[in-house]
């Protein structure tokens, strides 16, 4: 399965105003085009996953707007199941996956879930484990392409399990600063460079609103040679 992180940062790398923005601010600086691009990138993908506080804070659809019967599966990993009952990705006809762990799992706010027509799984003891859940995205339910747009936790955990394939940045030409703002990716972070995912440069393309930059997942000789040999 490709994962693919997709997000919207400034120059700073920042995703929000702060605690309790939504990141839809940043949208207004975006035009049709811009949001077409965003829409028809969710209609190539089998799922599109988003951490809890992006459904509290911006009750999203996820879905694609501009091509009819081409949503993707949402995917919510939440370790304790608190997502707010009256949130559109469970109050709409669409298909959506609820992620928890054993830890947090409540037979109640499940059963409140799953009669909405959502699906509840459940995948890690503690903390939800990533990498299990998309091996299982992948055999199980037979995705192919993940769509990541996290806040800086969500992101954090995919690629610290290496599970990120490509990285595509719209990034918009603002400052926004804040020592304590939300950035592309935030959790605990590396303090030696052996430690950081590397990543190569794919296509830096300047466009009228924002610059496009994609990256892939670096590959030394080596990996090249396997996985090319």
């Amino acid at each position: 399965m490709r994962v693919t992180v997709f997000s919207q940062v400034s120059i700073d790398g920042k995703l929000t105003f702060g605690e309790g923005h939504s990141s839809k601010e940043l949208f207004q600086l975006f035009d049709e085009d811009d949001m077409t691009y965003i829409h028809r990138f969710r209609g190539q993908v089998d799922g599109i996953m988003v951490g809890k506080n992006t459904i509290c804070t911006d009750n999203p659809f996820l879905t694609n707007r501009y091509e009819p019967n081409r949503n993707p599966v949402r995917i919510v990993p939440t370790r304790t199941l608190d997502i707010p009952p009256t949130s559109n990705i469970l109050s709409d006809a669409e298909r959506t996956l609820i992620v928890t762990t054993e830890r947090g799992m409540n037979a109640d706010k499940r059963r409140q879930i799953e009669d909405k027509g959502k699906q509840v799984i459940v995948c890690g003891e503690e903390l939800v484990d990533f990498a299990a859940l998309f091996d299982r995205l992948e055999t199980e339910y037979g995705f192919k392409r993940l769509m990541v747009e996290g806040g800086g936790m969500l992101n954090w955990h995919v690629f610290d399990r290496n599970l990120v394939d490509e990285i595509i940045l719209m990034q918009l030409p603002i400052i926004i600063g804040g020592g304590t703002n939300i950035t592309l990716v935030d959790g605990q972070g590396y303090d030696r460079m052996s430690f950081t995912k590397r990543f190569s440069v794919v296509d830096v393309q300047p466009r009228k609103n924002y610059t496009l930059m994609r990256y892939a997942r670096y590959r030394d000789a080596g990996e090249d040679a396997l996985l090319h040999g």
